[in-house]
């Protein structure tokens, strides 16, 4: 017999007595019955039959009696929570004679309570049964934390992540995540269409429509054009001009792909980069390779007349195609600073021809091969390995050994690692050749001596290029103390040099015609660090140059003054030009100054870039006389006087019709603020100190010298990035990229660009 439990609920309805004190008046509307329901509880046998009264209140009408029946043999209605605490991987529970509810531990049988008079204990204390051991037959369980001793920490409980099985599925913010996914990781477009990517995605979101392909390629080019637009107004609010650095990528298509980007200090003084265009060169090798790229970007970015300095690798075009894109700077003079805002070789490739240089001497060939030969036998052979560290720990040193590495010929940085490690291992190495038959790789000390001095020099050349491998980039003053050191350091090499004179001379060399080509950029950037100013240059150029370190000063300081008037000058014109109303202006610029190039003591020529330089300011020169003298015949005298002048000292001509002959730009007034800034005292040198961060602050107080350093010391000498700074291959587009429309191609890589930077 199945004992049942009977809720009964009675409904009861009441109705007020009605009492009439006046019978001659009929009584009021009765009130709203008051109806109240009672719940009986009641247990009673399963085949007994309920019985009441069937009218056991007087005052009670409309009775009814609901019988609810549980039974134990049926579900009950109202299920019980799912237990989801992880002590019940470890616990049990029971009932006990007395009604209450117990847990117990499934290992050591121990009992807790749970729950009394249905009222639970919560499961607190039999977590703690298991954390802190009382338990001693529990095996290792995630319950049990680490002990923190000061060198490990335990990882924070996680916290339940609530299933969203059912939430909305957005399908056109997915669809844009994947366009994105796919240009950040440069995945291929038609990976929608592999069977194993749409099949994963089907698996995670059954209810997600895969998209096609020419869905994708619609959301990438729209992401790419909401992105320019961006971009476009952020390098419109530039304080200052854009220099722009060219790097030409080549493919097995004999077709080049020009990487044009931009370089600029942004509204808030900050210094950025950005990818601008990327253009294909359908002749790598011609003369005018390059000026369809540059004509592109400037168009597509409004950047006409704000073009500060052009930075191009000359190892991969020709001189005459870098010298054809000097019309594109902003400078009407094409041969301020002596043209060298027009810098014809990337620096990180000018280090990596000079390291391969002297890794591919005559005189270290063999002795390189045979370290190279030696370290990969080591790390290929594990029977000569195991015996290698069994030798290396008869000899041990004061500092740890630095790990043998095989070299990666496509990084010259990797090599100079390898043959520095393989150096501290000579000993090892002299002893292994007789440690192990295997082994039979004999290097003498001559040519050990020779790795030596290779290291030396490769050592130069690597710490030099410590400023171009940093996250951030570099401002242009930077650069000045990293290529004055190198200069110097290649100079004591060659003088003390026995092992490789020869090869550190050709290096120096090749160092010098560089630097003649751009020192006066480095220099103006110099001087434009408060830290360093004037004071610096001179003390350098004195360690540097010695008694000809005069000259030297003295062409960096007329090129610092030289730039100052430009600079005036211009803003002057602009605040006439806008007070005066004036529409139509001719400016004419000359040389502001063509300054004699500095020489060495020991060398008589100037760098063939200075030679090219001066012959085509005289080529540019008479065409401009000429235009001078078509001025009305009142301004002739006055003209050919400016002509001479322009041509001995260096000026600017401004000419407005026949109006301007009030307007009387006077130089001596825009000197204080140069001379005010060059008799300040320096700022303290500090590790934190950000040059551009101080321009921002002083801008007010030097309203020209803060455009001069903005667009000096965002000067680029570097047309690659970070990462391939010691690679010594041209980059190489690859089969896929090539066979994407030329459109579509930009538009991936320069969002990818744009992305990276995370500034926008």
């Amino acid at each position: 017999m199945t004992t049942s439990k009977i809720y009964l609920y009675i409904s009861k309805t009441k109705r007020p007595t009605a009492h009439n004190p006046n019978p001659s008046q009929p009584l009021p509307p009765s009130p709203k019955p008051i109806t109240r329901r009672l719940i009986l509880p009641a247990v009673a046998l399963l085949s007994a039959s309920v019985t009441m009264d069937p009218n056991p209140y007087s005052e009670l009408v409309d009775n009814k009696v609901n019988v609810e029946i549980e039974s134990s043999d049926t579900q009950p209605i109202k299920r019980r929570r799912k237990r989801k605490s992880m002590v019940w991987d470890h616990f049990t529970t029971e009932t006990t004679t007395s009604g209450t509810t117990k847990a117990f531990c499934k290992h050591c049988n121990k009992s807790y309570a749970y729950m009394s008079g249905g009222k639970a204990s919560g499961t607190s204390h039999l977590k703690r049964h298991i954390e802190l051991g009382i338990c001693d037959k529990c095996p290792n369980t995630n319950l049990v934390p680490q002990v923190n001793d000061g060198t490990a920490s335990c990882p924070p409980p996680k916290k339940r992540q609530k299933r969203c099985a059912n939430a909305p599925l957005d399908q056109d913010g997915c669809n844009r995540e994947m366009a994105k996914m796919i240009i950040m990781h440069g995945y291929p477009l038609h990976m929608v269409e592999h069977p194993g990517f749409t099949s994963f995605v089907k698996t995670v979101r059954p209810q997600f429509g895969m998209p096609r392909f020419d869905t994708v390629h619609g959301d990438c080019v729209n992401m790419f054009l909401s992105e320019k637009q961006k971009l476009s107004e952020f390098v419109g609010e530039t304080p200052g001009g854009v220099s722009l650095s060219v790097d030409l990528w080549l493919s097995k298509q004999s077709v080049g792909y020009a990487f044009v980007s931009g370089h600029f200090v942004d509204k808030d003084w900050s210094l950025s980069n950005r990818l601008l265009n990327v253009v294909v060169v359908a002749c790598p090798d011609s003369d005018s390779a390059l000026n369809q790229s540059i004509t592109a970007c400037l168009s597509e970015w409004k950047l006409e007349g704000k073009v500060s300095s052009l930075t191009v690798s000359q190892s991969q075009v020709n001189k005459t195609c870098v010298d054809n894109l000097r019309g594109f700077l902003t400078f009407k003079n094409q041969h301020v600073l002596n043209g060298q805002l027009l810098i014809g070789e990337c620096y990180p490739r000018l280090l990596t021809s000079m390291a391969q240089e002297a890794l591919a001497a005559e005189e270290v060939r063999g002795p390189v091969k045979k370290v190279r030969d030696s370290v990969k036998y080591v790390k290929t052979n594990d029977a000569c390995g195991e015996k290698f560290e069994e030798v290396k720990r008869l000899f041990p040193a004061s500092a740890p050994y630095k790990d043998l590495v095989i070299d990666n010929k496509g990084r010259w940085d990797t090599s100079y690692k390898m043959l520095l490690a393989g150096l501290e291992h000579r000993q090892v190495f002299s002893c292994l050749e007789t440690c192990y038959p295997g082994y039979k790789i004999s290097i003498s000390n001559e040519e050990w001596r020779k790795i030596e001095s290779l290291c030396l020099c490769l050592k130069v050349l690597f710490e030099t290029s410590d400023v171009l491998t940093r996250p951030k980039h570099s401002t242009a003053n930077n650069f000045f103390d990293v290529m004055t050191k190198l200069q110097l350091e290649l100079s004591h090499l060659a003088m003390g040099g026995e092992d490789l004179g020869n090869v550190v001379s050709s290096l120096r060399e090749r160092f010098d015609l560089y630097w003649r080509g751009c020192f006066l950029v480095v220099a103006v950037a110099a001087v434009l660090d408060p830290r360093c100013k004037m004071q610096h240059v001179k003390e350098t150029f004195t360690e540097s140059y010695g008694e000809d370190a005069e000259q030297w000063i003295k062409t960096v300081s007329d090129a610092v003054h030289d730039l100052y008037t430009n600079y005036s000058d211009t803003n002057l014109l602009d605040s006439y030009v806008v007070d005066h109303g004036f529409d139509e202006t001719e400016v004419v610029q000359e040389p502001h100054f063509q300054q004699d190039m500095p020489q060495d003591a020991d060398k008589d020529e100037i760098s063939p870039q200075s030679e090219q330089t001066t012959e085509s300011h005289q080529q540019e020169t008479q065409p401009k006389v000429e235009k001078q003298q078509n001025v009305s015949e009142e301004y002739q005298d006055h003209t050919s006087f400016m002509d001479d002048v322009l041509l001995e000292e260096g000026s600017t001509l401004v000419t407005v019709g026949d109006s301007f002959s009030d307007f009387d730009i006077e130089i001596s007034e825009m000197k204080p603020e140069l001379d005010q800034y060059l008799d300040d005292n320096l700022v303290l040198k500090s590790e934190d100190f950000d040059v551009l961060s101080w321009w921002r602050l002083n801008s007010n107080n030097y309203p020209t010298l803060s455009k001069m350093a903005a667009d000096f010391l965002s000067i680029p000498f570097s047309t690659v990035s970070s990462e391939s700074v010691f690679d010594t291959e041209v980059k190489q587009m690859d089969s896929y990229r090539t066979s994407l429309p030329r459109g579509t191609l930009e538009a991936l890589l320069c969002t990818k660009d744009w992305l990276k930077n995370q500034t926008l």
